[in-house]
């Protein structure tokens, strides 16, 4: 489409506003609708599942905008967004993790600085893991047992809000939010044959390895 001609040019896409801009679900809620309205525009998808249960939970704000939990943007969709660099992710490929695995610091974040922000291995040609560290720090309100390092998949074949991103629960995690899915210091996760543990956590990040069995 060529869009809708203005005087400044055609506008090819838009966000509008309605009664559902002043919801009361949480308190402050009109602002984090709106910002998860505008992340539409550009280009990032809702991460929510409608119909159907939560498969990502209340982990960014294009998942659950009426949180005041955690709603920080997600290091995948900052990648996406040119928010982090190619030199803050520590990019791996399935098919070359051994049974040695790679050891990786990752920084929260809730940090503006250029540390390393996330691990991604390839799966496939159209999915990816995603490791981060999450802390109640910036937007993001958690408690301590709410923190640690957040797994989760992006499969690309599925379209917006049909759930093609799914956290990964840490051991024993039940909430149907997954407020209580990121991982603590000794969880230990099997995803797609990669074993995830969490080696570390201080004031640093969280040390994560990942390895095959």
């Amino acid at each position: 489409s060529s869009g809708i001609p203005t005087d400044d040019g055609p506008i090819t896409n838009i966000t509008l506003s309605g009664a559902d801009a002043w919801q009361n679900l949480a308190q402050g809620s009109a602002w984090r609708w709106i910002s998860h309205e505008t992340g539409h525009l550009f280009g990032l998808h809702d991460l929510y599942v409608n119909p159907g249960p939560a498969v990502y939970g209340t982990w960014d704000l294009m998942s659950n905008n009426w949180s005041v939990g955690a709603i920080e943007i997600n290091s995948w969709n900052r990648y996406l967004l040119g928010w982090i660099s190619d030199s803050q992710i520590n990019c791996l490929n399935s098919a070359d993790i051994n049974s040695t695995g790679v050891t990786q610091l990752i920084n929260p974040i809730e940090r503006i600085n250029d540390l390393n922000k996330a691990v991604v291995v390839r799966l496939s040609s159209s999915k990816i893991l995603v490791i981060e560290s999450r802390r109640s720090e910036g937007l993001d309100v958690l408690t301590p047992a709410q923190e640690g390092s957040l797994v989760y998949t992006v499969d690309m074949t599925i379209q917006s809000i049909k759930g093609g991103w799914q956290v990964q629960r840490r051991p024993g995690s039940t909430n149907p939010e997954f407020t209580d899915a990121a991982l603590h210091l000794g969880d230990v996760i099997t995803v797609e044959g990669l074993r995830i543990e969490v080696v570390g956590h201080d004031t640093n990040g969280d040390t994560v390895k990942i390895s095959k069995p």
